[in-house]
């Protein structure tokens, strides 16, 4: 099997050998084995589950701020024999065997030994003692050491001949060719996954196929963000710092260059050079401090029974009815799980705590449990100053079991062949000793909630029973405790002991503390970090300012949850949060059905979801109508989200005809068109999916273009749907409402290269060099795209398909692109020279071209393209 960002750097070698000496053949066999070795980490880094080290996390933050090769190769051990191994996905086992197991290296039909071999005698052309004393048999793994030894030596800090390029470069290639023919790594199916308007997925093969992943054309439950994937055990997982799209027009690997905002990445392929944002990877890897309510390290006596139970919360409020209700549903004999569910910072594992502890006083009255055990998946503390990480406790059913033997202590735990996890199950069952009461704090928060529910739920026996606590709720079986916003008596009781605390009772009064429970929706959490602010502005203010202000605060309250919503409870939680006011249910169904023509969605399924995970609340009137509404917090992080989620406008037009129910404010004017024309094109598009094989395009196609020539960004939209259809008239068809939005946005930089690569899937070269010079030339189009634009134009002159261009409109057009490059001399690397001096050799102006070469020499004497150029253009021509 074969991957397009391989085959493509193999066409680049093939290309180099034609017309370059072997100094410059040695050098892109180099890029071949530093992108071989990148592809190895990054694909195994894919396959590393994330674990309560963050061990996943470490590597990534170190990659994005590697200065060379040798950090990758580094991360490459630690993802084979280090920490990091032991979270690999089981399907990825294989593929650690293949570079772990040792292998003799007179082993001719061992891939390993051929491979080492072969770059052993590489490198011992630069040193004829290098690695003279190695064992007889070693690990493929070895090999990232020794390619990354020979990078060091030649390319990174060496200055290799001519002759000795020569002899390197059959038994480099031979090594390299090696690895990415066997490597199990580089047969498993590869993919770029890109959501279509319809909300299904294309799926785009970067391997020879990726049939296991068909099933993602055909449904919308899965949530996916688009991006570069590896298949293990069929599921797909995102391949992190490597770079494409859906046409994949190119592919960028992290190339470190790490600036506190951003990181660099860079094509292998092209030699071009893309920043991404960083903000992901600012915080550091260190190890995490324990959260404040993280159990005991062992069990000790907690009243009359056992338990790790971490202390009570001092500034607890009590909350009576939920109290007594939860102690009563843990104390009884029914309900083996119990939840205690409601959305972060509502106080579900203080209350926990205050009724375990109650119980455990009172245990040796009632005689209910022998032990409680305390387990917390906590990775944020909810401080005073604001979300902290922590580093969770449990995270997986293995970090479970090992906890449970630490805490019980058990006589057999020493023995060999002792499996913790099967121990564990079998604890969860037994019926014939002391109950024991088990609970898993934050429950969100591990691995997969889902199994591991499941799991528990599997073995679970009475007396025994588990407490949840958890954001979310999508299990059956258990008995469920809502913790929502306190009562407004309980509220007063917080508000009225914080002030004190803070020394703000001044500035409070009746009035004050009812609009702060109507603006919290009584969420003790939220009401305290506003009262906080309050106390460091030392003056009373708005609390919708307030809030909107945290934008940790709702990041650590709602961003876990809203990642885990299905795509429609998704578009529900935004419309909801799109004005401040309560929605009647069948407003919103209808809406969402109206706008989804003749596709059936489960509006029911969706807003159960919203509500067991906190996100909405239900209120019913006298007559039993049922509304919908999301509490402030909640609210002001989706109207954050809704600025740049892709269906904001779908999301208006829902709006505006929830409008006609008088459940929601007038729809902004100047945005009157926008939520119509969207709704019509979502429409059809999803009516085009939902009769395959109907000509649905072409009866709408009147009316779409009529609205485009009144609403220009409908041709985008337009193109769209033409290019989903996957024919050559659609390709033409969405060239030209490419061209059409152009007319009216000539310095859309987007549009540019969306036309660019539609001429180019076209096969109209002559089109797409147009459109990248347009691109490049446009007011704030950055530097690199005219750079990329000059190695596209000379690629397509050197493959001859710029022929039929007019000699004369040929060189305006080349001369229009070298006269924008030549315009940023402060931006421009030797790379950006070597093009330069390509652009002047096809305007046959040689002088100019030796002038760009020498400038590109002064920046980078070794740059292998500068190089190429001082061989191909004539010596005499440098006199000058």
């Amino acid at each position: 099997m074969s991957m397009t960002l391989i085959t493509r750097m193999q066409e680049r070698l093939v290309r180099s050998r034609e017309d370059s000496d072997d100094t410059t053949v040695f050098l892109e066999l180099m890029y071949l084995g530093e992108l071989t070795l990148k592809i190895m980490v990054a694909g195994m880094l894919a396959a590393t589950q994330d674990d309560r080290d963050r061990h996943r996390y470490r590597l990534e933050y170190a990659l994005v701020r590697a200065s060379g090769l040798g950090e990758w190769c580094a991360a490459l051990d630690d993802l084979l024999t280090g920490p990091s191994s032991a979270t690999l996905a089981g399907d990825a086992i294989h593929d650690k065997v293949e570079l772990t197991k040792n292998h003799d290296l007179k082993d001719e039909e061992a891939w390993q030994a051929v491979a080492l071999n072969s770059i052993l005698e590489a490198c011992r052309i630069i040193d004829p003692d290098y690695w003279s004393d190695h064992p007889n048999r070693v690990a493929a793994r070895i090999w990232a050491h020794h390619f990354t030894w020979l990078r060091n030596k030649t390319r990174g800090h060496g200055a290799t001949t001519l002759g000795a390029s020569t002899r390197m470069v059959s038994a480099l290639e031979r090594s390299i060719e090696t690895v990415i023919g066997n490597f199990k790594l580089f047969q498993r199916e590869w993919s770029y996954l890109h959501r279509n308007l319809s909300g299904k997925y294309r799926v785009v093969p970067i391997s020879d196929a990726a049939s296991c992943l068909d099933y993602l054309k055909r449904q919308n439950e899965a949530t996916y963000e688009d991006g570069v994937y590896l298949v293990f055990g069929g599921v797909p997982s995102r391949v992190p710092l490597i770079f494409s799209d859906v046409e994949l027009s190119d592919f960028f690997v992290c190339n470190g260059g790490y600036s506190g905002s951003k990181f660099e990445t860079l094509s292998y392929i092209s030699d071009t050079r893309k920043h991404f944002d960083a903000q992901q990877y600012t915080t550091p890897p260190t190890q995490l401090p324990i959260s404040e309510t993280e159990g005991l390290g062992s069990l000790e006596m907690q009243g009359g029974l056992f338990g790790n139970l971490p202390s009570r919360n001092r500034d607890y409020v009590d909350r009576p009815q939920l109290e007594e209700l939860l102690e009563k549903v843990l104390c009884n004999d029914r309900h083996a799980i119990v939840t205690l569910v409601g959305r972060g910072g509502t106080g579900k594992t203080s209350l926990a705590l205050e009724v375990l502890h109650r119980i455990a006083t009172a245990n040796e009255k009632k005689s209910r449990f022998f032990a409680i055990l305390w387990f917390s998946a906590r990775d944020v503390d909810l401080t005073s100053l604001g979300p902290k990480l922590v580093r969770p406790r449990v995270v997986s059913i293995a970090d479970i079991a090992d906890e449970y033997v630490n805490l019980t202590e058990p006589a057999d735990a020493k023995k060999k062949g002792f499996k913790k996890v099967e121990f564990l199950a079998d604890q969860l069952g037994r019926t014939d000793e002391e109950p024991l009461l088990y609970v898993f704090d934050n429950f969100e928060t591990v691995r997969d909630p889902q199994a591991m529910y499941e799991w528990l739920d599997t073995y679970i026996r009475p007396p025994n029973k588990i407490l949840i606590t958890t954001r979310l709720r999508d299990f059956k079986g258990d008995y469920p405790v809502e913790v929502g916003g306190m009562r407004r008596e309980e509220f007063d009781k917080l508000i009225s002991a914080t002030s004190v605390q803070l020394g703000i009772t001044r500035l409070l009064n009746e009035q004050r503390c009812t609009q702060l429970f109507d603006n919290s929706d009584g969420h003790p959490y939220v009401a305290k970090l506003l009262l906080g602010e309050i106390a460091n502005q030392n003056k009373w203010s708005d609390a919708n300012q307030l809030v909107a202000g945290k934008d940790d605060m709702l990041q650590a309250l709602f961003e876990r949850t809203y990642t885990q919503l299905s795509p429609l409870a998704r578009r529900i939680f935004l419309t909801l949060c799109g004005w401040r006011s309560a929605v009647p249910r069948l407003a919103m169904e209808a809406a969402l059905l109206r706008s989804a023509a003749d596709e059936t969605l489960d509006t029911g399924k969706a807003v159960d979801q919203l509500v067991r995970s906190s996100m909405a609340d239900i209120s019913r009137s006298d007559e039993g109508d049922e509304f919908l509404a999301v509490p402030l917090a909640a609210s002001l992080f989706g109207r954050k989200k809704l600025q740049v989620s892709p269906i904001a406008s779908t999301i208006e037009v829902d709006l505006q005809f929830l409008q006609m129910f008088g459940a929601a404010r007038g729809a902004d004017v100047s945005r009157g068109i926008r939520p119509r024309v969207n709704r019509m094109f979502r429409a059809v598009a999803e009516k085009i999916q939902a009769e395959p094989g109907a000509n649905v395009l072409a009866t709408y196609l009147p009316v779409l273009e009529h609205i485009a020539r009144r609403y220009p960004p409908a041709w985008m939209l337009l193109a769209d749907l033409s290019e989903e259809q996957q024919t050559e008239s659609g390709t033409k068809r969405a060239i030209e409402c490419v061209r059409h939005f152009l007319e009216e946005n000539p310095e859309n930089l987007q549009a540019w290269g969306r036309l660019a690569a539609l001429l180019r899937k076209q096969g109209d070269s002559v089109g797409e060099a147009q459109a990248l010079v347009s691109r490049s030339i446009q007011s704030g189009a950055p530097y690199e795209l005219a750079s990329e634009a000059a190695w596209r134009l000379s690629a397509l002159n050197t493959a001859k398909q710029l022929d039929e261009m007019p000699e004369d409109e040929l060189a305006a057009l080349v001369q229009t692109l070298l006269d924008r490059l030549d315009s940023s001399r402060e931006e421009t690397t030797a790379t950006d020279y070597s093009r330069m001096a390509w652009l002047a050799v096809m305007l046959h102006d040689i002088p100019l071209a030796v002038k760009y070469t020498n400038s590109g020499a002064d920046r980078d004497p070794s740059n292998p393209h500068i190089r190429k150029l001082q061989g191909w253009l004539p010596a005499e021509a440098f006199k000058f």
